[in-house]
């Protein structure tokens, strides 16, 4: 891409190995014929970073009570998951590193909750000994017959009404320019708006396999472009992984931009012959609003196979009640159910 996007890069925090690894696996494995080895790839490289983790315990006031929980693993992979329960974390304690492929052992530490970042491989294995399986994210998909439903909710039918009402259209490019208008004007600046610096950007390699491979839709409002989402397609599914309004501008958001972004691409699917599509990804917390938006739309959490996975054993009915507060959605074999704090 363009001088501006390599400087962006170059004073960005740098990625990790494991990050960067991840990156190149994206479209192999959402938009190729090459997913399954792609995805088998992402397990093999994952595995020796997942079977020794070490320990870290945190101590939780929560009312009048306090909740012990035990994290074993990468702190980056066990925290965030932590921090949707808790809320902000002290600095944990750390104890000496454990094994990550034997639930008898840990679920003899002595904690309220324990949550251990597993591999894929041993998941099964945790999961028949009662621990909950929880990704840190899930894919949203669905079938173009469906997605808008035919009967939308209130929300999606006023969402739609704005889309009409402000006469947002859509065109289709590939040219090099847009996909750089695209980047800098929209998604950088509406991921930076929502997530500040926790927010994720694709890199420049990403954007240039996007822009090979994909199909810009930018949204034009009066003559303006105003929002855009990018496509890639493979076989009759259609993955949209990116999406952006005009300098995160909130008034367009409210206005329905981002509104039209989706709808207007799922039409234009459709006239393609695309059968299902793949609106990316959320967390697994029930309670987020980006989960919402795609359930309205009529989409469907499944599993990501890219998502790294947490076990998780919910000793105590303190813990139990913490889930009954923020419900997660966990992995069941191929499928999803929701957790809320019931017993096992």
């Amino acid at each position: 891409m363009d001088r501006q996007i390599r400087e962006q890069e170059e004073n960005a925090p740098p990625r990790s190995f494991a990050a960067a690894i991840e990156e190149l696996l994206l479209v192999p494995a959402y938009a190729s014929r090459w997913a399954p080895a792609s995805i088998a790839a992402h397990r093999g490289l994952a595995f020796p970073l997942q079977l020794l983790g070490q320990m870290h315990r945190w101590t939780v006031q929560l009312g009048d009570g306090t909740v012990h929980v035990a994290g074993v693993g990468r702190q980056k992979l066990i925290e965030p998951l932590c921090h949707r329960l808790f809320g902000e974390l002290a600095r944990p304690s750390h104890e000496a590193r454990r094994a990550l492929w034997n639930p008898a052992a840990l679920v003899k530490t002595d904690a309220d909750l324990v949550v251990a970042e597993v591999h894929r491989w041993m998941a099964p294995r945790f999961r028949r000994s009662g621990w909950l399986i929880v990704p840190e994210a899930v894919r949203w998909q669905g079938a173009l017959t469906e997605v808008p439903p035919a009967t939308p909710s209130r929300s999606l039918f006023e969402d739609l009404r704005k889309v009409r009402q402000h006469g947002f259209t859509v065109s289709q490019t590939t040219a090099p320019q847009d996909w750089e208008l695209f980047y800098h004007e929209m998604v950088r600046p509406q991921a930076m708006a929502r997530h500040g610096e926790s927010a994720w950007l694709p890199s420049r390699r990403l954007m240039a396999e996007f822009a090979r491979a994909g199909t810009l839709h930018m949204i034009s409002r009066g003559g303006v472009r105003v929002a855009g989402a990018c496509s890639l397609g493979s076989g009759d599914n259609l993955w949209l992984p990116l999406s952006g309004i005009r300098h995160g501008d909130p008034a367009l958001l409210r206005q329905g931009a981002g509104t039209a972004a989706l709808a207007l691409t799922l039409e234009w699917a459709r006239l393609r012959g695309y059968r299902w599509v793949d609106a990316g990804r959320t967390g697994p917390f029930l309670n987020d609003g980006l989960q919402r938006f795609k359930r309205k739309w009529g989409l469907l959490p499944t599993p990501d196979p890219l998502a790294h996975v947490a076990a998780v054993w919910v000793a105590t009915s303190a813990a139990r009640k913490i889930f009954s507060q923020q419900p997660v959605l966990v992995e069941q074999g191929t499928d999803l159910r929701t957790y809320a704090g019931e017993a096992a």
